[in-house]
C-alpha cells in the first residue's frame, strides 16, 4: 500500500517569473557558444531555494512563436520545483553546430546544468541565486538522450576555469534524470552488432532511419530571431557529412566516433540517480537502449538487495519497463513514482525524506510482461533480468534426411527438406523414425537479400506454400526450428543469444544472420518474440570489420531483449534467415548457407535462452520423439 504525499498550499504571494538566458559554454577548439536556456519558477520560494526540472531538446523551435511554452510542465512548480527548457548546442536559440550526441553537445549540456544549479552565470553575469544546486533532467526520446548524455559526462567536464561543479559527496548538481524512451548509445540506435536498423512491419511511423538526416537538414538549421548569431551558424556545414558517413555506413566499425557517444564509457563516474523509462515495443529507440543503460550502471549503483549499506557510487538506480511503442510512460503507479522521485532528489528537508519515502516503496524494476495476446501481468524485481533468471540451452537438431535433386549429380536442394528441432539434447546422428536417412551434421537455406521475417515466419514448414501435414520442409529462404508443446507458462526475460556455427558458398564480405524467436500456438500461427541482427563481418566484435568469412566460422548473434510470457500448450521456435529487409538494410547474398548442427568433437550450434524460475536442469518440454 502506497502511502500519499501531502502537498503544501501555494504561497499566497506566488508570482510566476520566467526569464530567458543564454549560458556560455567553450569547446575543445576554444570557441564560445551560447545555450540558450528559458526557466519559470515560483518567486514564493526563492528564499528557501528551489530544486530545477529541465528538459534539453532539440526540438524546442515547435513551440514557436510562444517562447514560454516551450518549457516543460511539471506539476510541481507549486512545491518548488522550478521549470527549464534547453535549446540543445545547434538549434533553436542555442549558437553553434548540431552535435550528434557528440562531445560539444556534452560539453554544452553541463554548462546549462552547472548555470540551473547556481554554479556558473550566464553571458550577462547573473547567476540563479534561488537555486538549491539540485538539478533534474527529463524527457522522452531525444529530450531524454540528453539527460542520459549529461549523466555520462566525465567527471573533469564538470570543472574547468569558473570552478567545481562537484559537491562534497563527489556527486554532481545532475541529481536526477527520468530518461523515457531514450537512446543511450548513438551506434545501438542506427546499428545491431553491425546492421543497419531500416523500418519496421509493426509500426510504420515508428522508425528512426531519419536520423541524423532530419537533424543536420532539419532541427539543426532551426533558429530563434531574439539571438541573430543562431542564425549565421546554421549556414556552416557542421560536420553533417561525417555524421551521414558514420550513420549510414556499409561498414560500421565501432571507431571513437561512436565511443563518444556511447554514455555509459564512463559508467564508473556516474552519479545521477536514475530512472529509466521505457516500452519493450519500441520500434524507434529499441528497448536495449533501456536494458543496456540499466545493465552497464547497475555495478556502480547502490545495491537495492542490501538496504542497509550504500554500495558502489550511492546512486539510486530503476527501471520502469511497458508494453508501449516510442511514447512516454504509463501503468499504475508510474505518476506516483515519478512525481516523488523529482521530490526525493530535487527537494530537501522534509519534502525530500516525504518523496523518498513513496518511491522507496516501489521495487526497482517493474515490467509489463508479453504474451501471445498483447500485454501480460507487471512483475516486479529488484534486479534486471529477475534474480530467479537462468540460461536454459537449447541445440539445433535436424529432424529428416536432405531431399536431393539428382540431375544427374545430387545436388542439395537449397534449404529443401532441412527443418529442425530445439532439444536439450545434442542427437547429431543416427535414424528418423519413420523415415529413411539419418540425422544430418548441417542444414542449410539459400541467402538471396531478400529474406523478411513476414515471409519466412507465415509458412516456415512448407517448401510448396501448402501448410505441412506433419513436421518438415520450409522455404528455400530460412529454416525453422522448435520445441514440443511447453508442459508450463514459460517467461524469457532479457536477450536469447544464438551461438552459431555457419559457412558460406565462399568469402563473401558484408553478409547478415538475422534470427527470430517465435511463440507458435496450438494452429501454428507465429507471433515473434525477439529478433536478432548480425553483419557477419562483425563476428569478432565491433572495433573493426573481420573481412569475409572463409571455411566454417563462429557467429554470435543477441536478440533484443523482451519480457515474454509463452503459454503452456505453445511451442518456442527459432526461424534462421539471412536479411531481414524490412527491419534491416540488406546485406550481401550470402548465396547457399549452412548452419553446422554439431558432431562428436563439438556441441555445434545452440540457442541460449534466460528463463526466469527454470533452474538449472528442469525441462519445460519434451524432446521431439526418436527411436
Amino acid at each position: 500500500m502506497l502511502s500519499l504525499l501531502v502537498l503544501p498550499a501555494l504561497p499566497s504571494s506566488a508570482a510566476t517569473v520566467t526569464s530567458v538566458h543564454y549560458v556560455p559554454t567553450t569547446l575543445p577548439d576554444d570557441t564560445t557558444e551560447y545555450i540558450r536556456v528559458e526557466v519559470r519558477r515560483d518567486d514564493s520560494f526563492d528564499a528557501t531555494g528551489q530544486g530545477v526540472k529541465a528538459s534539453m531538446s532539440p526540438y524546442n523551435t515547435l513551440g514557436d512563436p510562444t517562447g514560454t511554452g516551450t518549457v516543460v510542465g511539471n506539476g510541481l512548480m507549486a512545491e518548488g520545483i522550478a521549470e527549464a527548457a534547453v535549446d540543445v548546442l545547434g538549434t533553436r536559440g542555442s549558437t553553434g553546430c548540431w552535435d550528434y550526441g557528440g562531445y560539444n553537445e556534452q560539453k554544452a549540456g553541463v554548462d546549462a546544468i552547472r548555470f540551473l544549479a547556481g554554479d556558473i552565470p550566464d553571458r550577462d553575469g547573473n547567476f540563479l541565486d534561488w537555486s538549491n544546486g539540485r538539478v533534474g533532467l527529463t524527457g522522452v526520446s531525444y529530450d531524454g538522450t540528453t539527460a542520459n548524455m549529461v549523466a555520462g559526462a566525465p567527471l573533469d567536464m564538470w570543472t574547468d576555469e569558473r570552478g567545481s561543479s562537484i559537491d562534497a559527496d563527489g556527486t554532481t548538481p545532475l541529481k536526477a534524470i527520468v530518461p523515457i524512451a531514450a537512446i543511450s548509445h548513438w551506434y545501438g540506435y542506427a546499428y545491431s552488432d553491425g546492421a543497419r536498423f531500416f523500418l519496421n512491419s509493426e509500426s510504420a511511423t515508428d522508425e528512426g532511419f531519419d536520423t541524423p538526416l532530419l537533424f543536420d537538414h532539419g532541427f539543426g538549421d532551426t533558429v530563434h530571431l531574439d539571438e541573430p548569431e543562431s542564425i549565421t551558424d546554421r549556414a556552416a556545414e557542421c560536420d553533417a557529412v561525417e555524421h551521414e558517413m558514420q550513420a549510414y555506413s556499409r561498414n560500421p566499425d565501432y571507431t571513437d566516433f561512436w565511443v563518444e557517444r556511447d554514455f555509459t564509457t564512463h559508467a564508473e563516474d556516474w552519479t545521477t540517480n536514475t530512472l529509466i523509462v521505457h516500452g519493450w515495443n519500441d520500434y524507434n529507440v529499441k528497448q536495449y537502449e533501456a536494458t543496456y543503460l540499466y545493465e552497464a550502471l547497475a555495478p556502480y549503483a547502490d545495491d537495492p538487495t542490501t538496504p542497509d549499506v550504500v554500495e558502489g557510487n550511492g546512486f539510486d538506480l530503476r527501471m520502469w519497463m511497458t508494453q508501449s511503442r516510442h511514447a512516454n510512460g504509463s501503468g499504475d503507479g508510474y505518476t506516483t513514482l515519478r512525481d516523488n522521485f523529482w521530490r526525493a532528489h530535487l527537494l530537501e528537508g522534509s519534502a525530500a525524506d516525504a518523496g523518498a519515502t513513496v518511491v522507496e516503496s516501489f521495487p526497482h524494476v517493474r515490467s509489463q510482461t508479453e504474451t501471445t495476446s498483447g500485454g501480460g501481468v507487471v512483475a516486479f524485481s529488484e534486479t534486471w533480468p529477475p534474480a530467479t533468471t537462468q540460461t536454459t540451452s537449447l541445440f539445433l537438431n535436424r529432424t529428416y534426411e536432405q531431399d536431393l535433386d539428382c540431375t544427374p549429380v545430387c545436388i542439395p536442394g537449397p534449404g529443401t527438406g532441412e527443418v529442425g528441432e530445439l532439444s536439450y539434447t545434442n542427437a547429431f546422428a543416427g535414424p528418423l523414425a519413420g523415415r529413411s536417412g539419418s540425422y544430418g551434421a548441417t542444414s542449410g537455406w539459400l541467402d538471396t537479400g531478400t529474406s523478411t521475417e513476414e515471409i519466412s515466419r507465415t509458412d516456415p514448414w512448407s517448401n510448396d506454400g501448402e501448410k505441412a501435414a506433419v513436421l518438415g520442409g520450409q522455404g528455400y529462404y530460412s529454416l525453422a526450428f522448435s520445441t514440443t508443446p511447453l508442459g508450463r507458462d514459460v517467461r524469457i526475460a532479457g536477450s536469447a543469444v544464438l551461438e552459431g556455427y555457419f559457412s558460406l558458398l565462399g568469402p563473401i564480405s558484408g553478409t547478415h544472420i538475422t534470427p527470430i524467436l517465435v511463440d507458435i500456438d496450438a494452429n501454428d500461427r507465429y507471433k515473434t518474440i525477439q529478433r536478432g541482427f548480425l553483419n557477419v563481418d562483425y563476428r569478432e566484435g565491433l572495433e573493426s570489420s573481420a573481412g569475409a568469412p572463409s571455411g566454417m566460422f563462429r557467429a554470435d548473434v543477441e536478440f533484443l531483449p523482451e519480457d515474454y510470457v509463452v503459454p503452456a500448450g505453445h511451442r518456442i521456435g527459432m526461424i534462421l534467415q539471412s536479411s531481414n529487409t524490412v527491419w534491416a538494410l540488406p546485406g550481401n547474398p550470402g548465396g547457399f548457407t549452412n548452419v553446422f548442427l554439431g558432431g562428436d568433437d563439438f556441441d555445434g550450434t545452440v540457442l541460449h535462452l534466460p528463463l526466469v524460475d527454470v533452474a538449472a536442469g528442469d525441462t519445460v518440454f519434451s524432446d521431439w520423439p526418436k527411436p
